[in-house]
């Protein structure tokens, strides 16, 4: 009976590591993807924007001088590292996903009205983090020039035509996706992982036994997060144009997962030995 406990014991702590580290890159996904994948492809895509500086030559091999623009990357980081951008950015992640998936909800997509209302309410935010004076004429010629470009038109095609050329195989990954991001499937997971803690503690009396164990869990597991996140550098750097990729918020929670870990099993030793030092005298 006691083998069996142990068995089960050993099993249900496994399980419970692969919970906690699924639970870890679910909340952490999408934080990954925004900062290593479009966050790089903003920054890409702002770099090629143009703007009349005067007395400035920004590309002596340029044909024209009309439209160039210098590209502050340290300021566009800043802009970027906001977050109300980041906010902005996750919005439009799920509002593509959703369109991608059901390409009826694209008309709830209005680029143009989203991107000026931003400006206003943050241009204080902009300003600070920037340094760029936000004035009223700069976001009506931003509005001007985004209707003139039909930037929604644009947007909404895009989406229609990706949707209308995706696989099956591609359109189950897409759900596949929301599901592992989703609130239902971060709960699941946590009552998985509290239930299998309760089962735990019903085989493995005394309570200090039980924190031992959850220490373990949380420091393996956090070591599992470290290498997982270092696995998704090396192949995201190594096979994509996205050199500067980084999955930091993966990277930072593992490592909290296990310094936390290593902190329980640390302090479980101490008064373990403390005890059985006064059972001694």
């Amino acid at each position: 009976m006691k083998c069996f406990k142990k068995i089960v014991i050993v099993l249900l702590t496994i399980i419970n590591i692969n919970l906690l580290t699924g639970l870890i890159i679910s909340c952490n996904f999408q934080k990954v993807l925004i900062n290593g994948v479009l966050k790089e492809t903003i920054k890409t895509e702002i770099s090629k924007t143009a703007y009349k500086e005067p007395n400035i030559i920004i590309n002596e091999n340029a044909k024209t001088t009309k439209d160039l623009v210098k590209t502050d990357n340290d300021t566009i980081n800043k802009i970027l590292e906001s977050d109300e951008v980041q906010s902005l950015i996750e919005d439009y992640l799920n509002k593509t996903i959703n369109s991608l998936e059901e390409p009826s909800k694209v008309n709830e997509i209005d680029f143009e009205k989203d991107i000026i209302d931003y400006l206003k309410n943050n241009k204080e935010k902009i300003e600070k983090s920037s340094g760029i004076e936000i004035t009223d004429e700069m976001i009506d010629k931003t509005s001007k020039t985004l209707q003139e470009n039909d930037t929604n038109i644009y947007i909404k095609q895009k989406i229609r035509n990706t949707s209308n050329s995706m696989t099956t195989t591609e359109k189950t990954i897409l759900k596949g996706y929301k599901i592992f991001i989703s609130i239902k499937f971060r709960f699941l997971l946590t009552a998985l992982f509290l239930l299998n803690i309760i089962i735990i503690f019903i085989l493995k009396r005394p309570l200090h036994k039980v924190i031992n164990t959850l220490g373990i869990i949380f420091a393996t597991s956090g070591i599992e997060t470290i290498i997982t996140s270092l696995v998704i550098d090396f192949i995201i750097k190594k096979n994509t144009i996205f050199t500067k990729f980084n999955s930091s918020p993966l990277l930072k929670w593992g490592i909290i997962c296990t310094v936390f870990g290593l902190i329980v099993i640390m302090v479980y030793n101490i008064v373990m030995n403390k005890l059985k030092n006064k059972e001694m005298e």
